[in-house]
């Protein structure tokens, strides 16, 4: 049996992969014990319990059927590849497409929404700028531009997101002086607006809690609101983060530990790094990626590194387990480290991906890459020495294989919710020159264009940049 041999390894990102295989042994892979098929040979070292909590903002996801696996279509499976309006993020604001001085300069998927930021730019006066963010739904339809609420409350036209959580935004209001910014909470649906309270600065809305800062002796310390607006976290933490919808990571002074919403700590402060439930390393680049879902993905187990770079699993009652692995705290990196499917928990360091007993999943290295994955909606991509990249699920089932001719693969993004996945490919010794291939996982092709680059959002949806502004078009199977 192979093992991971800890040690300082090269920075690594995405792949991709593809094959034939059928959707039920795929579906399979969703299906979750209460306990894991390891656990029975782990031995508690934490008894920390979470206790009951009665102040609750999030929604506990069902845990039997968590850690999506994203569906394998029939062969021969034919696409539509539509664009999707978002022309009323200008003419909601009085502006038009067409206006030279208006674009859209992101796109991004969360939720069930679209979040459209816009800016708007009149070069021959500076007083006539201003940057926005527009809310749609994710078949186009607008549900709300920041712009007119801002406007509406008598303050400037940049009305801007601060986070958000199922219909629940946070809205900072456009104001002229940065001390006197004012937030407020803003339900999509009720269109119900609850002012926060200036005492909490930046508040930034999390998986259903509000994270706050406060300076008080020129000490900045972070706390948390519920969605009623309600203090359940005093301002005490040097760092909060949501770790699942029912427990924050929490750091004091250099070390983190694991609170309740009732600030109760639940695991010790013992750990330099605890990732959260969903897996993510780094929290706010890939909250606004657009490959995962929170509560579809959130696992039994997540990780942490105690001082001596040692792993532990931590359930979701935050107690610890033993295992026998080690793993420098610069290798644990980027991306989605931590998955679990099969009642297997897997772990990414920047090269290889493991189990928890140290078995190597795959020996290919994902070397040169940005951002590296492990399992994301239940498949990793790889990268061999070779340059050759790979889509495998945790079985190490291979799904694609790349090493094109007469190409080299610039880019390659993980498996999307509707089964997607993305190929970038440069000309060789013609850096310029690009083709971009959307694949599902059975094969299919669901759109190829030249010369241009794509990018996925999420759900099927990918974003394109022309002439300085995005489009948003949605690849929908027949």
């Amino acid at each position: 049996m192979k093992k991971f041999i800890s040690g300082i390894l090269i920075a690594a990102m995405l792949t991709s992969v593809l094959c034939a295989c059928n959707n039920s042994e795929n579906q399979s892979d969703t299906s979750q014990s209460e306990n894991s098929a390891n656990s029975s040979q782990q031995t508690v070292t934490t008894e920390a319990m979470a206790a009951q909590i009665t102040t609750q903002p999030a929604t506990e996801p069902n845990y039997e059927n968590t850690n999506y696996v994203a569906p394998i279509l029939q062969k021969n499976q034919k696409y539509k590849f539509e664009e999707i309006s978002l022309d009323e993020a200008a003419t909601s604001s009085g502006y038009s497409m067409s206006d030279s001085n208006f674009r859209i300069s992101e796109i991004y998927e969360n939720g069930e929404y679209l979040v459209v930021n816009v800016m708007y730019s009149n070069y021959n006066s500076t007083s006539n700028f201003c940057a926005y963010n527009v809310i749609f739904d994710l078949e186009g339809n607008m549900v709300a531009n920041l712009s007119n609420i801002s406007l509406n409350e008598g303050y400037g036209k940049s009305g801007q997101i601060c986070g958000i959580y199922g219909d629940c935004i946070i809205i900072k209001f456009d104001t002229p002086i940065r001390s006197e910014e004012k937030f407020a909470l803003y339900n999509l649906k009720t269109k119900e607006l609850k002012y926060i309270d200036s005492e909490y600065s930046s508040p930034k809305i999390d998986n259903g809690v509000i994270i706050f800062g406060k300076n008080e002796e020129n000490l900045y310390k972070y706390g948390a609101l519920d969605l009623d607006l309600n203090e359940i976290i005093p301002a005490e933490y040097d760092e909060l983060y949501l770790a699942s919808p029912k427990l924050i990571i929490a750091k004091k002074g250099e070390k983190y530990g694991l609170i309740d919403y009732n600030n109760k700590t639940v695991t010790d402060f013992n750990y330099k790094k605890i990732i959260n439930f969903a897996g993510y390393a780094s929290d706010d680049y890939f909250k606004y990626w657009g490959q995962i879902d929170f509560e579809k993905n959130i696992n039994k187990y997540t990780v942490a590194l105690d001082e001596n770079d040692k792993v532990v699993l931590i359930d979701k009652n935050g107690k610890v387990f033993d295992v026998n692995l080690e793993i420098p705290e610069y290798n644990l990196g980027d991306g989605r480290v931590v998955a679990q499917y099969n009642d297997k928990t897997y772990i990414k360091n920047r090269e290889i991906v493991t189990d928890t007993d140290g078995n190597i999943i795959t020996d290919a290295a994902l070397r040169g890459e940005l951002f590296p994955c492990g399992f994301v909606n239940g498949y990793c991509i790889t990268k061999d020495n070779n340059g050759v990249y790979n889509l495998i699920d945790n079985k190490g089932k291979n799904f694609y294989t790349n090493s094109a001719d007469n190409y080299e693969i610039s880019r390659f993004y993980s498996v999307d919710q509707n089964g997607l996945f993305e190929v970038v490919y440069n000309l060789k010794n013609n850096d310029e020159k690009v083709k971009t291939e959307i694949l599902d996982l059975s094969g299919n092709v669901a759109y190829t264009i030249e010369d241009k680059y794509i990018s996925p959002i999420g759900k099927g949806m990918f974003k394109q940049l022309k002439n300085e502004s995005y489009k948003v078009y949605k690849v929908i199977a027949e």
